[in-house]
This record gives structure tokens, C-alpha cells and sequence, in this order.
């Protein structure tokens, strides 16, 4: 226990320094390479007990169902339709070039379209097992994405232009969580322990749900449907973990997968970086030119719909959005409906190409395939 919480504390620590350097989903990638490190060097502590695993899911879900507010929805006004037909696009466009992807690498088809989807990278990650994908490439995959997204948004926003189409919209405050508590608060009200017993019930209630509804990847998507439905009718909020507790959900599970790493498996996927920067160039480029289109049949300025499209992780592009003045209700409302709705396609998505994808092939004399490295050990 005293080993793990000075991990946990020393890992918080460093992804603060790395946040106030503008270092992309620093959580998440210092406890995905903190496992990994600790993993191949055989200093790994003992694994964390499913219990906590599922919590962390469950909570991950009460954060992902947080994010669908119709204050924000309502902000983009007559230009909802197109862009929620262009969230869709995305969903598609991502599994295209999956598709393309796993047929070029040999990677497996689930894990090629959970490591390439366009949108909540750790919620993905964290229901990859329970999919028959390996979370070590999806993980790898999505956070490769996320950074390569992260640092070159604001390059190309720059060279888009602010333009001059349409009014900049007014702010539009978040009623699920206060951003202007202090760091160390946990849930997004000042009265922790009600909004901590919320979350906590939440996570219950929509666990229990997915088992009784037969949900695929129950920990994570019953919590998140629920949390969602909760969110949309109004009826509470300040649940959302937040601050200090969202960070502390990142590291966990970035930590869960990095400490599955091998040197076999680090060395097989960096020989695979070339091929994982080109499926993600393709899709970044893909979506570039939805947002493009876009652009021509409602009144916003292409950067702004470029950053509200951009398949880069949620709270990175935010960031770069506020930096740059950007139209700050339309990207968030459209970054988070898209998140939701990719979290809650994974499991139906991952499902119906994990069926129609070929029995693999006995083992022969002939060189084995990349991927076959990858095979988790336990």
C-alpha cells in the first residue's frame, strides 16, 4: 500500500509539471510508460484487484456520461443537424481507415478500429479487454493519435485563420462541473462527499443495469448511458469526477496497461510507428475535409470546426481551443457528443468486425506476423 501511494503520488506530480508545459493527455501517457518501464524492468508492484479495475471503469463512465449537456447543445443552434451528421461521418471515416489499416499490418480488425476511433481515448482503452482487443496497441495507438493531433492543432488552426464568418459566441458555463473549484476537490460541487455519493451511486446503478440489459463492457457503458440520461434531464449535477480524481483515473489506467508491456511488444510496436503515423495522417486528413465541407453549409469559421472535429483527445483540444480564442460552446459540444457517442458504439462496432474477422491461420514455417508478439501473456 506505502508502495503504491507514493507511485500514484510521485505519477500525479510529474503529469502536473507536464500539464502546465501543455503536454497532451499527460496522465494517461506518464502512467502508460511508468507500467511500462516498471514491467520490463521486473519492478512491477502487485496488480491492482478487479475491484478497483471495475470502479475505475465505472467512474470513467460517470466522467463520459458527465460531458452530454444541453446548455451546450443548444449554443450551436441551427447548425446541431450538420454537425452531428458529420460526428457520424467520423465514426464511419475511423473505421474505414481501420479497416484499410488492419488489412495493410495484419494488426487484428477490433483492435485496429478501437486503437484508431476518433474519440474518447481512455474509455476505449479501458474496455478494450472485454472486446478481445489488445489494450497494449489500442493504447498505444490512440495516444500516438492524441499527440500527434495535440501538437500540430495549433499550427493548423493558425494557418486556417480566425476568419470573419459569423459572431463569436458567448460563453457557455458547465452545470455539471465548477471550474473554478480548487485542484485537490475531487467531484465538480463544493459539497465533495454529496457529489461523491452521487458518482458512486451512478456507477452502482448503471453496473447493475448493463448486467440486468446484457450491455457489452457493463463497468463502462451502463454508468456512462446513465450518467448521460441524468445529465441531459437536468435532475442533479456536480457528480462528475474532476481535478485531482480524473487525474488519478487516467494514471490508473494507463498504468493497468503499460504494466502488460514487454520488451518483445515495445520493440514490435515501434517498428509499427510509421505505419500508425500514416493511418492517423490519413484520418486527421479525412476529417480535415469533413470539417471543410462543413464549412460551406454553415455559418462558422473553419478553424473552429476544424478543432470541433479534429480527432485529438477532448481535453487537449479544449485547451488549444481557449489559447486561441476559438468559438469555445460549438467545440465543446461537439467534441463531447462525439465522445459519448464513440464510447457507446465500441462495443457493437469491435463486436461485428471481431465476427467477420478470419479464423487466423495454424502456425507454419513462415515468418510470424507482427501482431502474433503482441498476444497478452497472462
Amino acid at each position: 500500500m506505502i508502495g503504491w501511494i507514493l507511485l500514484l503520488t510521485g505519477l500525479l506530480a510529474t503529469s502536473e509539471v507536464l500539464d502546465r508545459l501543455q503536454f497532451p493527455a499527460s496522465q494517461m501517457i506518464l502512467g502508460l510508460a511508468a507500467g511500462a518501464v516498471l514491467a520490463i524492468t521486473g519492478r512491477l508492484p502487485a496488480p491492482l484487484p478487479r475491484p478497483i479495475s471495475i470502479g475505475v471503469q465505472a467512474m470513467m463512465g460517470v466522467l463520459m456520461g458527465s460531458y452530454l449537456e444541453p446548455s451546450l447543445l443548444s449554443s450551436i443552434g441551427v447548425a446541431l443537424l450538420p454537425v452531428l451528421g458529420i460526428t457520424v461521418a467520423t465514426l464511419v471515416v475511423s473505421v474505414l481507415v481501420a479497416m484499410v489499416f488492419a488489412r495493410c499490418t495484419r494488426i487484428p480488425l477490433p483492435t485496429a478500429v478501437l486503437g484508431l476511433l476518433a474519440g474518447g481515448s481512455a474509455a476505449v482503452v479501458s474496455c478494450a479487454d472485454e472486446l478481445d482487443a489488445d489494450s497494449r496497441q489500442v493504447a498505444f495507438m490512440q495516444y500516438l493519435r492524441v499527440m500527434l493531433v495535440a501538437l500540430s492543432a495549433p499550427l493548423v488552426t493558425h494557418l486556417l485563420g480566425r476568419g470573419s464568418s459569423g459572431e463569436e459566441a458567448a460563453p457557455v458555463l458547465s452545470r455539471v462541473t465548477n471550474p473554478d473549484l480548487p485542484h485537490w476537490m475531487i467531484v465538480g460541487r463544493g459539497d465533495q462527499i454529496a457529489g461523491l455519493c452521487i458518482a458512486i451511486m451512478l456507477g452502482l446503478i448503471g453496473l447493475r443495469l448493463a448486467h440486468l440489459l446484457r450491455i457489452p463492457s457493463p463497468a463502462l457503458i451502463g454508468p456512462m448511458l446513465l450518467t448521460a440520461a441524468i445529465t441531459a434531464m437536468g435532475i442533479s449535477h456536480g457528480y462528475a469526477p474532476t481535478n485531482l480524481f480524473r487525474e488519478l483515473l487516467f494514471v490508473l489506467i494507463g498504468f493497468d496497461v503499460g504494466a502488460r508491456f514487454t520488451r518483445s511488444t515495445v520493440m514490435a510496436m515501434a517498428r509499427m510507428i510509421p505505419g500508425m503515423t500514416l493511418a492517423i495522417a490519413v484520418l486527421s486528413a479525412a476529417i480535415a475535409a469533413l470539417a471543410y465541407l462543413l464549412s460551406r453549409c454553415v455559418a462558422l469559421n473553419l478553424s473552429d470546426l476544424y478543432l470541433a472535429t479534429t480527432p485529438g483527445g477532448i481535453n487537449a483540444v479544449l485547451a488549444t481551443a481557449q489559447d486561441m480564442g476559438a468559438n469555445m460552446p460549438l467545440i465543446t459540444s461537439v467534441q463531447s457528443v462525439r465522445l459519448v457517442l464513440m464510447v457507446a458504439m465500441v462495443p457493437i462496432v469491435a463486436r461485428l468486425f471481431r465476427r467477420r474477422a478470419p479464423t487466423p491461420a495454424p502456425a507454419t514455417a513462415a515468418p510470424v506476423p507482427v501482431a502474433a508478439s503482441w498476444e497478452d501473456p497472462r
